[in-house]
């Protein structure tokens, strides 16, 4: 029976730790959270279904602006803002221009300087300019309910391939219990359920996203460990973020070849 459970506490520790979907009685385990990270496009899944839906609804009244103001707002609430605090301290520590030592120190500081400001006004910046010129043009205005379901699968999708290449760069903290457990068929898993969807919704056009992306977490991977030797918690959020990004500017850029 406990092996049955399993897989569903695991599913639940995913839900609690990227969401704010409470789920009443229920307290994940370590072993739970090391074990949860095959559920995250599952999670992403979810959010993506939610938002989704959400922009099916403004479509039909609300100007493309403001339709796309709400959405990256679902998406940030969805989260609890836990992935753009990330994207705010690595802004803080990588663009420091210090030691790793002192990179780390930064990062681990709760306050929120000048660059972090910055990167989430961009990367947010980003998200809007690119769904907003999706919704404005005759052609892809139809589209933004799946392009706005794809944004959480890719982001969560691309944070668990990147745990999966990086390796922990503190002694301790709660993200090493992401980095416990590593297989080859989680890896294959992620990046085929986000390939996978990218074509259902968008054909060749969503093949090639998810390339993009994937590229991208190929690229974190390589720059992290330059930068402080592998990964942190707020690494983790930061490539979340950055790989939500993606997704609007990829396709307003090719949003001629959307299906």
């Amino acid at each position: 029976m406990r092996i049955l459970l399993l897989p569903v506490k695991r599913f639940l520790a995913a839900l609690t730790l990227l969401t704010i979907i409470p789920v009443p009685g229920y307290c994940s385990s370590e072993d739970e959270l090391a074990g949860c990270k095959s559920y995250f496009p599952l999670v992403g899944l979810i959010v993506g279904v939610i938002v989704y839906w959400l922009a099916q609804g403004l479509l039909k009244f609300a100007s493309p602006s403001v339709m796309c103001m709400f959405l990256i707002i679902a998406l940030a609430m969805a989260s609890k803002g836990f992935h753009l605090d990330g994207l705010a301290d690595t802004a803080d520590g990588f663009m420091s221009s210090r030691p790793k030592d002192r990179i780390m120190e930064i990062m681990h500081d709760s306050r929120i300087g000048s660059m972090g400001v910055l990167a989430l006004v961009f990367v947010l910046g980003l998200k809007f300019a690119g769904l907003t010129s999706l919704a404005a043009a005759k052609v892809s205005a139809m589209k933004v309910p799946d392009i706005i379901l794809f944004t959480p699968i890719a982001g969560r999708c691309a944070i668990v391939a990147y745990i999966q290449l990086s390796r922990y760069a503190r002694e301790t903290g709660m993200g090493e219990i992401m980095f416990r457990r590593k297989s080859f068929f989680c890896f294959i898993w992620v990046l085929a359920f986000m390939a996978g969807t990218g074509w259902y919704l968008f054909g060749n056009t969503g093949l090639a996203m998810s390339g993009a992306v994937a590229v991208f977490v190929i690229f974190w991977t390589f720059y992290t460990m330059c930068k402080i030797g592998g990964a942190t918690g707020d690494t983790i959020g930061a490539c979340e973020e950055l790989s939500e990004m993606i997704v609007p500017v990829f396709m307003s850029c090719f949003s001629g070849y959307i299906s």
